[in-house]
Protein backbone atom coordinates (compact mmCIF):
# COMPACT_ATOMS: atom_id res chain seq x y z
CA UNK A 1 0.00 0.00 0.00
CA UNK A 2 1.64 3.13 -1.20
CA UNK A 3 1.37 6.75 0.22
CA UNK A 4 -1.53 7.74 -2.24
CA UNK A 5 -3.56 5.09 -1.16
CA UNK A 6 -3.40 6.09 2.80
CA UNK A 7 -4.54 9.35 1.67
CA UNK A 8 -7.26 8.35 -0.01
CA UNK A 9 -8.15 6.14 2.78
CA UNK A 10 -10.95 6.88 5.20
CA UNK A 11 -12.33 5.18 8.25
CA UNK A 12 -16.30 5.38 9.06
CA UNK A 13 -17.90 5.31 13.07
CA UNK A 14 -20.29 2.44 13.17
CA UNK A 15 -22.86 2.28 15.88
CA UNK A 16 -25.33 -0.08 15.90
CA UNK A 17 -25.38 -0.51 12.14
CA UNK A 18 -25.62 2.90 11.77
CA UNK A 19 -22.41 4.50 9.11
CA UNK A 20 -21.38 8.36 10.17
CA UNK A 21 -18.97 10.06 8.26
CA UNK A 22 -15.75 10.89 9.87
CA UNK A 23 -15.76 14.40 9.02
CA UNK A 24 -19.16 14.78 11.61
CA UNK A 25 -18.37 16.81 14.68
CA UNK A 26 -16.33 14.10 17.42
CA UNK A 27 -18.58 15.24 20.34
CA UNK A 28 -21.50 14.56 17.95
CA UNK A 29 -20.14 11.00 17.14
CA UNK A 30 -19.68 10.72 20.99
CA UNK A 31 -23.50 11.24 21.87
CA UNK A 32 -24.30 9.09 19.54
CA UNK A 33 -22.09 6.35 21.02
CA UNK A 34 -23.48 7.13 24.37
CA UNK A 35 -26.97 6.63 23.46
CA UNK A 36 -26.23 3.49 22.18
CA UNK A 37 -24.96 2.65 25.35
CA UNK A 38 -28.18 3.77 26.88
CA UNK A 39 -30.10 2.01 24.59
CA UNK A 40 -28.37 -1.42 24.76
CA UNK A 41 -27.88 -1.36 28.75
CA UNK A 42 -31.99 -0.61 28.81
CA UNK A 43 -32.34 -3.77 26.55
CA UNK A 44 -30.11 -6.26 28.18
CA UNK A 45 -32.04 -5.05 31.76
CA UNK A 46 -34.89 -5.80 29.93
CA UNK A 47 -33.91 -8.87 28.70
CA UNK A 48 -32.80 -9.89 31.97
CA UNK A 49 -36.02 -9.29 33.79
CA UNK A 50 -37.77 -11.09 30.71
CA UNK A 51 -35.02 -14.20 31.55
CA UNK A 52 -35.50 -14.22 35.07
CA UNK A 53 -39.29 -14.07 34.76
CA UNK A 54 -39.24 -16.91 32.37
CA UNK A 55 -36.97 -19.32 35.02
CA UNK A 56 -39.07 -17.60 38.26
CA UNK A 57 -42.45 -19.11 36.02
CA UNK A 58 -40.99 -22.58 35.31
CA UNK A 59 -40.18 -23.17 38.65
CA UNK A 60 -42.95 -22.52 40.36
CA UNK A 61 -44.60 -24.87 37.60
CA UNK A 62 -46.70 -22.76 36.22
CA UNK A 63 -48.39 -24.61 33.29
CA UNK A 64 -49.96 -23.45 30.50
CA UNK A 65 -49.44 -24.32 26.36
CA UNK A 66 -48.45 -21.57 24.61
CA UNK A 67 -47.83 -21.68 20.93
CA UNK A 68 -45.42 -19.77 18.47
CA UNK A 69 -45.16 -18.98 15.12
CA UNK A 70 -42.91 -15.91 13.59
CA UNK A 71 -41.70 -15.47 10.40
CA UNK A 72 -39.66 -13.05 9.32
CA UNK A 73 -36.44 -12.03 7.23
CA UNK A 74 -36.36 -15.54 5.49
CA UNK A 75 -36.11 -16.66 9.41
CA UNK A 76 -38.68 -19.15 10.95
CA UNK A 77 -39.07 -19.96 14.27
CA UNK A 78 -41.78 -21.91 15.81
CA UNK A 79 -42.15 -23.33 19.56
CA UNK A 80 -45.28 -25.40 20.02
CA UNK A 81 -47.41 -26.47 23.74
CA UNK A 82 -44.38 -24.83 25.41
CA UNK A 83 -44.89 -23.53 29.03
CA UNK A 84 -45.29 -19.69 29.62
CA UNK A 85 -41.98 -19.37 31.77
CA UNK A 86 -40.34 -21.02 28.14
CA UNK A 87 -41.46 -18.29 25.79
CA UNK A 88 -40.96 -15.64 28.16
CA UNK A 89 -37.02 -16.87 28.45
CA UNK A 90 -36.97 -16.72 24.71
CA UNK A 91 -38.61 -13.12 24.39
CA UNK A 92 -35.33 -12.33 27.13
CA UNK A 93 -33.00 -13.79 25.35
CA UNK A 94 -34.38 -12.22 22.16
CA UNK A 95 -33.93 -8.79 23.85
CA UNK A 96 -30.10 -9.52 24.41
CA UNK A 97 -29.49 -10.07 21.17
CA UNK A 98 -31.17 -7.74 19.29
CA UNK A 99 -29.94 -4.95 21.40
CA UNK A 100 -26.41 -5.67 22.39
CA UNK A 101 -24.30 -2.67 21.56
CA UNK A 102 -21.85 -2.76 18.77
CA UNK A 103 -19.14 -0.83 17.78
CA UNK A 104 -16.99 -0.74 15.29
CA UNK A 105 -14.45 1.00 12.85
CA UNK A 106 -14.99 -0.10 9.38
CA UNK A 107 -13.33 1.60 6.00
CA UNK A 108 -15.65 3.50 3.88
CA UNK A 109 -16.40 1.84 0.52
Amino acid sequence: MGAEDKENETRVFMVNQSFIDPSTDPDTQLSLAKYELFYSIIGLALGLVCVLGGIGLFLNGVAGSTSWTAKFFGAESAITDAAPGAILFVVGLFFVFITRYKFAHKKAN
